[in-house]
């Protein structure tokens, strides 16, 4: 599954998926997220069938808050989770089960609302937040540590918009989550601190790739200059990249343009982004996404930039970086 809205909220509120509903707007369906009325587009063969907003309206939180819905609808139907790895044994580790799970429930208190709650097998109260926009922080945080509640916080920003995949993510795997504990305080910096700003000029140099791919192409060369691996270019089109997205995300991976195989099954996901420095080695990315990063040492002009990118051929330069992950090496 890629970046596509599939699921929304029907008439009486349930989450659906959007091959279970009528076509067009006769399914009258809205957006878990603002509620705007939605188009179920379930007729077609070449593209994976998803839902649209009105009038092309946007709405940048529709696929997060329905994998939110989703995450919660899984546990009430499983009754199971895979809790974190233990440090020290002072928690459960593994598969429980979760009895009694409520949704939303306020508690009065503790004055908290988890995502969710249930019962383990052992008794003890289980509290559950899934993570898409808003970590557990702030007063909720301190309630939680104060009070020795159990509660872990669950990161699904990463995750396919898939029931079957969230399903084993959530009960097959102890990865992303952790326990809700105290945490120290952070170190007092030295010297003196900055911002880094986005400079306005990877906006136009974004663009400028847009329009380059709009009317012909865009040529990568994924790999490195070796005796075991000669660089070897790859225009996009031939190989069946057809739709490029400006400032979108897939499975929350924010990205200047997001390219893929609309004809495909396997859809081939390419986040391209303009960056004026390398990222950490550490980074996260969800898998099967592949990551072109170009880092400028300098922007000039457009007409400089348009020139070094050389019509869509991304190649590093004196003055260019262009860097590849999930690429095979």
């Amino acid at each position: 599954m890629g970046a596509f809205l599939t699921y929304a909220l029907d008439e009486g509120g349930a989450l659906v998926h959007v091959d279970d509903v009528a076509k067009g707007a006769k399914c009258a369906c809205r957006c878990p997220h603002c509620d705007a009325p939605l188009y179920a587009k379930n007729a077609g063969t070449q593209r994976e069938h998803h839902f649209a907003h009105a009038h092309g309206h946007e709405c940048e939180g529709a696929y997060e808050s329905s994998l939110h819905l989703l995450a919660k609808e899984i546990l009430q139907e499983t009754g199971r989770i895979m809790l974190p790895r233990s440090n020290g044994g002072h928690f459960p580790t593994g598969s429980v089960r979760i009895r009694n799970v409520e949704i939303e429930k306020w508690d009065d208190h503790y004055g908290i609302r988890p995502d969710a709650e249930g019962i383990m097998d052992n008794g003890e109260r289980l509290l559950i937040e899934f993570y898409v926009s808003h970590k557990v922080d702030g007063k909720k945080r301190q309630i939680i540590v104060d009070n020795h509640l159990k509660c872990i916080e669950i990161d699904i920003n990463y995750q396919a918009l898939d029931k079957a995949e969230l399903k084993e993510f959530l009960t097959g795997t102890d990865e992303d989550r952790k326990w809700i504990v105290s945490i120290p305080p952070p170190p007092k910096s030295k010297g003196e601190s900055f911002s880094y700003g986005r400079n306005p000029m990877y906006e136009k140099t974004r663009d400028i790739l847009k329009e380059i791919f709009d009317e012909g192409t865009i040529t990568i060369h994924p790999y490195a200059m070796s005796y075991y691996h000669p660089d070897k270019p790859f225009d996009l089109r031939q190989i069946g990249y057809d739709v490029c997205e400006v400032n979108t995300k897939y499975r929350g991976f924010k990205s200047d343009l997001l390219l893929f195989r609309s004809q495909k099954e396997d859809k081939g996901h390419i986040s391209i982004n303009i960056r004026g420095r390398r990222r950490s080695e550490d980074f996260r990315y969800p898998k099967g996404l592949r990551i072109i990063d170009i880092i400028f040492k300098a922007i000039g002009t457009e007409d400089s930039t348009r020139q070094r990118l050389k019509d869509g051929d991304l190649a590093g330069d004196l003055g260019m970086f262009v860097e590849y992950y999930g690429f095979k090496g």
